[in-house]
């Protein structure tokens, strides 16, 4: 072949000797040595797609042994790729294609030249999901910057005794939270809503003594000034827990009431001496339905009454007589008083413990009733006065409550996320919640829906959506990114930032572990009033050490909280299904995907679900993805069709 190839070579010099010695008048300049070398050059089907390692060849004579032929990307990124194992004829070279995919430049280097020959179309580049240890940033995206507005009115719980302790006694307090305010702040939060802060004979305070001072262990009431001062500095709202349906039987007012029948106090409760007999004749108006249990013996003084204590003999029921009259009673007087005291101390509202069992019969419109009463009463105040109720119950019990209430609590959004997430089917999530959103409508136009993963009194998210390992902790992250970017105004209960573990097995003080700021030799702040059980260093890690890794929970929380505050559609936009929703089949079971609106935005969220890689085929024109995790792979096969390869309980958003 190479004697071959000289012959040729010489042939071809001796006809351009010829053309250089013609007499024609405008003569034939030489050939120039730059232009390509091949003659009757024949490229591979333009309409094939090829797959790399393949055999191929391309025609045309002029080929050398110096010839290579490489591979560039058609958009003239990265480096040139050279294919392998050459082999000549007269009129053609073959080799094997090197790993490239998707449409390539064909270039022949030969002689410290090159020459682009043509274009190929390979077959797509499979997805390689990428470690995240081994990322540098949460998304490969560039989202729009938070401008620090918090425009996702995003709340924080705080189980006091539990957050920071100021002291070093090894219960949590005010000055403890104050500490943590820039914490809080740069976390994005827009609210605190702190459990009970009064005495209580109780370490959680939902048994209240006094209603207008501060249990002396959490501090003063110069600590909570200052607290709430820092708090506004930053834009941060305070709210607390307030328990207006049953107070502490150790609350002067309980105790002066059981010893005498003519205290003053004595109207503030139930009492009966025959309970049965007075519910059945209509003379408790708070109750309908006797029930043996909620009705307990008076210890001293009037010792043959009882009274009513729904949950339990340490609680007793306030009195606020028939509902069309309750503003009259002077219990609901005392308790607006409490809650005037509360306001003109800067709090900016309240949470309402056990709203539906004020007046017993939840189902009935008593407690909304109520609830507006309380709330109209209480606006007269301030105006601008936020009051959240727990309404612990599903979405159609809980609806008529907007109309006493502007926030309710959404279990019903926890509960089918939960089911979503443990058994790898969210494709009906987004109708329930916006099957919900209509539903709350119906009551109050402007309703706020507190969503919520768990709270004090609940399992916490990462134990309950379970699974061995790692796979409760990439669980809870799934959760934390689709709470972040559904409808809702939503609540964060402390520590699930960081995924701390517990179940009320053997008691509630297990899903109120002690947070953890630090490692223990220079956590100043962490609590000890009890030895955590499930959420130690071990199992959790702490604040300060997932700060340094790029994909812990505690980042990925960081990260949903500030797209969400950036971008007015995540934090106030409407919830709608797409185009491709298809509601009579469970194709894409996997895929929990919906549209997101407002302000002239318009962002498509899709979450994978599963434990394992899934692709999600878009047929719709984007303008550009704006923010990922686990680097899904976005793939263009048109300007209306997209392949998104999503890895294992992953997240994309992408702009329309």
């Amino acid at each position: 072949m190479i004697l071959k190839h000289k012959i040729f070579c010489l042939l071809w010099a001796f006809v351009c000797l010829l053309g250089a010695c013609s007499d024609d008048d405008n003569g034939t300049p030489p050939p120039d040595p730059d232009e390509m070398p091949i003659v009757n050059l024949s490229m591979p089907s333009a309409t094939a797609i090829y797959k790399p390692g393949q055999t191929i060849s391309i025609g045309g004579y002029g080929f050398t042994e110096s010839s290579v032929i490489a591979f560039r990307s058609a958009a003239d990124t990265g480096a040139y790729i050279p294919a392998t194992n050459f082999k000549f004829t007269d009129y053609n070279i073959s080799f094997t294609t090197p790993s490239v995919y998707d449409l390539q430049k064909v270039y022949l280097q030969q002689n410290s030249r090159q020459w682009l020959l043509g274009q190929m179309q390979f077959e797509a580049r499979p997805f390689e999901p990428v470690d995240p240890d081994q990322m540098t940033s949460i998304s490969q995206y560039q989202s729009k910057t938070w401008d620090g507005i918090k425009r996702a009115g995003i709340f924080y719980e705080i189980f006091v005794r539990s957050f920071a302790d100021s002291d070093g006694d090894g219960i949590g307090d005010l000055k403890g939270i104050t500490a943590k305010m820039d914490y809080l702040n740069e976390l994005g939060v827009a609210g605190i809503w702190l459990t009970p802060i009064n005495p209580s004979p109780s370490y959680h305070g939902y048994d209240v003594d006094d209603y207008s001072s501060i249990k002396p262990e959490y501090g003063t009431m110069a600590d909570f000034e200052e607290l709430v001062n820092k708090a506004h500095s930053l834009g941060i709202k305070v709210i607390l827990d307030f328990v207006i349906n049953h107070t502490s039987k150790t609350h002067p007012w309980f105790t002066d009431a059981c010893n005498n029948e003519n205290s003053p106090y004595r109207d503030y409760f139930l009492f009966s001496k025959d309970p049965q007999a007075d519910i059945a004749a209509g003379r408790i108006p708070m109750t309908k339905t006797y029930n043996a249990g909620q009705w307990h013996s008076v210890a001293t003084g009037t010792t043959e009454y009882k009274y009513m204590g729904m949950f339990s003999d340490w609680m007793p029921e306030i009195n606020y007589g028939a509902v069309n009259e309750c503003e009259n009673s002077p219990a609901f007087k005392a308790i607006c008083d409490a809650g005037r005291f509360w306001l003109s101390k800067g709090v900016d509202g309240f949470r309402l413990d056990a709203v539906k069992h004020i007046y017993q019969d939840e189902n009935s419109d008593e407690n909304p009733t109520f609830l507006k009463k309380f709330y109209t009463e209480l606006a007269k105040t301030k105006a601008d006065l936020y009051m959240v109720g727990e309404a612990l119950a599903e979405h159609n019990t809980v609806a008529p409550y907007y109309e006493g209430l502007p926030a309710l609590f959404d279990f019903s959004s926890w509960y089918r996320m939960m089911y979503a997430i443990q058994n790898s089917h969210a494709k009906w999530f987004p109708k329930d919640m916006i099957s919900y959103q209509d539903e709350y409508a119906a009551y109050r136009s402007d309703f706020i829906d507190a969503t919520k993963l768990s709270n004090h009194d609940e399992d916490r998210a990462r134990s309950v959506l379970g699974g061995s390992g790692n796979l409760s902790l990439e669980r809870a992250k799934m959760a934390a990114a689709i709470l972040m970017t559904s409808v809702g105004s939503p609540y964060i209960y402390y520590g699930e930032e960081i995924g701390m573990l517990g179940m009320k097995t053997n008691g509630d003080e297990n899903v109120r572990d002690p947070m953890l700021w630090d490692v223990r030799a220079q956590d100043n702040y962490r609590t000890t009033w009890r030895t955590s059980v499930y959420s130690t260093e071990a199992t959790v890690g702490t604040v300060a050490g997932q700060a340094e890794k790029v994909n812990s929970i505690y980042n990925i929380y960081r990260y949903f909280i500030k797209l969400r505050n950036a971008y007015p559609a995540l934090a106030t936009g409407k919830m709608t299904l797409t185009e491709a929703f298809n509601d009579a089949e469970d194709s894409d079971k996997n895929f929990m995907v919906f549209y997101r609106e407002a302000e002239g935005e318009k962002l498509l969220v899709i979450h994978n679900v599963s434990n394992t890689l899934k692709t999600y085929t878009l047929k719709k024109a984007i303008k550009q993805p704006i923010a990922d995790t686990k680097g899904t792979g976005l793939k263009k096969i048109s300007d209306n069709e997209y392949l998104i390869y999503m890895p294992a309980y992953s997240s994309i958003i992408i702009e329309m």
